[in-house]
């Protein structure tokens, strides 16, 4: 089997690498100590804050991989298994009149193949929802188009103003998904609980080109930002606090302005 493009990092991956980076400030840390013949007790200081800071990272991590479980593991059971369990009461059902009709069935098998096909159609959604195939194939610009077009299709009251000004050759592989999760997600909060016509989505350069910039803004009611984070279900918070945690991940920054009947603006600021 062929390696996996190294480029192409995973949310693992990437915080495999942020703890490489967090330990590797400590020895530094413990070497500047050491050199500057600093008490014992400052080393072990030190030391216990690197690791309740990796502590927290991976603990931050695996709560977002969890809630993106919960929310996968919701979709299946609602949309996938009802539909299969549809197919098999109808089945039962014709099987059923079959054998008491010796052998005859009198009527079609329409229904099922029908019930068949929007179940095909929910796991392509639910399969395009965890990871676009045009994300790997096409690239992230490619991918934001066709969940606009997608976006559109539906929601066609949501007026949605996209502008773009970075090159695809100048986002990392690694950041791509965060972006386009982040979009995904802003959208569907949006649609869910704004009550906006309108929506603003900018993707530029930030910081003398060094950084991303991801923002959305729409003319929805607002909310209390405050007591949304404060809530401690995972799937709570309009799925905002997974997005700043995807972000602070990344060593990015995360930030959201909302006001009651002012909406709302997500911005997001990735280093490159």
């Amino acid at each position: 089997m062929p390696d996996e493009n190294p480029n192409k990092k995973t949310m693992k991956d990437r915080l495999g690498q942020e703890i490489y980076n967090k330990q590797q400030e400590l020895r530094a840390v413990v070497d500047e100590l050491k050199a500057e013949n600093s008490e014992p007790e400052k080393i072990a200081i030190a030391l216990t804050l690197s690791e309740e800071r990796i502590k927290l990272l991976s603990k931050r991590t695996l709560e977002v991989l969890e809630a993106d479980r919960q929310t996968i593991s919701k979709e299946l059971h609602d949309s996938i298994g009802a539909s299969l369990a549809a197919i098999k009461f109808s089945l039962e059902e014709k099987e059923l009149a079959r054998v008491q009709n010796k052998g005859q069935l009198d009527e079609s098998l329409d229904q099922e193949i029908a019930y068949l096909l929007k179940t095909i159609k929910e796991t392509k959604r639910i399969s395009a929802n965890l990871r676009p195939s045009t994300l790997d194939d096409l690239g992230l610009m490619a991918t934001i188009d066709w969940y606009l077009r997608q976006f559109k299709q539906l929601y066609g009251n949501i007026q949605i103003h996209y502008s773009v000004d970075v090159d695809e050759q100048n986002i990392p592989e690694a950041m791509k998904i965060i972006i386009y999760r982040i979009i995904q997600e802003g959208l569907s909060n949006a649609k869910k609980h704004s009550e906006a016509s309108s929506i603003q989505l900018n993707l530029k350069f930030a910081d003398g080109n060094n950084a991303i910039s991801l923002s959305l803004a729409d003319n929805g009611r607002g909310f209390d930002v405050k007591k949304i984070l404060s809530l401690k279900d995972p799937l709570s918070g309009f799925g905002l606090t997974a997005m700043q945690e995807r972000c602070e991940i990344f060593g990015g920054t995360f930030h959201i302005d909302s006001n009651h009947d002012k909406g709302t603006k997500i911005t997001a600021i990735l280093p490159i």
